[in-house]
């Protein structure tokens, strides 16, 4: 009888310490996801919309640098 009753407290203090770890588990998931969606600034205002260029790319694609040449220019 005394042995069954310190099993139901173990399986009771196994119970509660699940419990425990999955309310902070998922505090910290949530804290997580609010604190990386405060730095994604102005794409969380506009969920529709793609995010804007920066000033001066206008969707173009940068231009290869000179010295990058594929072609020969003694040739």
């Amino acid at each position: 009888m005394k042995g069954e009753v310190y099993m139901k407290d173990k399986i009771v203090l196994f119970v509660i310490g699940v419990l425990v770890g999955a309310i902070i588990a998922t505090g910290s998931f949530y804290v997580y996801t609010v604190a990386s969606s405060n730095c994604n600034g102005n794409q969380m205002n506009n969920p529709g919309q793609p995010p804007e260029m920066p000033n001066g790319q206008n969707g173009q694609s940068p231009e290869m640098p000179n010295g990058n040449n594929t072609q020969d220019s003694n040739s």
